[in-house]
């Protein structure tokens, strides 16, 4: 992964560099995006070591329950936005609103998964 996340991201700044007039930008911002979180995330997994990367049943079930409960509170969030935008409350944008729920469902299960592990397991 480490090695194809380079590669995206040569790729990328490649295409960015060398073609003088890019007629779609985002393909090339793309690979190059790809290639970095490619890179930062196998990179750091290489530095950790593999051990710390270990499941068991234990941490498999917090897993995804802290992913069920982020998909769950997502799902309320784009219930509240729908009636918001129905009330004429608040109308976000395409852009604003995949950003805000990307945010959301990142940060959500990563929180969620965080806290069941302190708890200890789940019931």
């Amino acid at each position: 992964m480490f090695v194809l996340g380079i590669l995206l991201t040569g790729i990328g700044l490649a295409e960015m560099i060398l073609t003088e007039d890019i007629t779609s930008p985002q393909l090339a911002s793309s690979f190059v995006s790809m290639g970095v979180v490619l890179t930062i995330l196998s990179g750091l997994r290489l530095w950790k070591g593999e051990n710390n990367y270990m499941q068991d049943e234990r941490t498999k079930k917090i897993g995804a329950y802290g992913l069920s409960y982020s998909w769950f509170l997502t799902f309320l969030v784009l219930f509240v936005i729908f009636w918001a935008d129905f009330l004429h409350l608040w109308s976000p944008d395409v852009g604003t609103l995949s950003v805000l729920l990307i945010l959301l469902m990142g940060i959500s299960a990563k929180g969620f998964q965080m806290y069941l592990f302190r708890k200890g397991d789940v019931d």
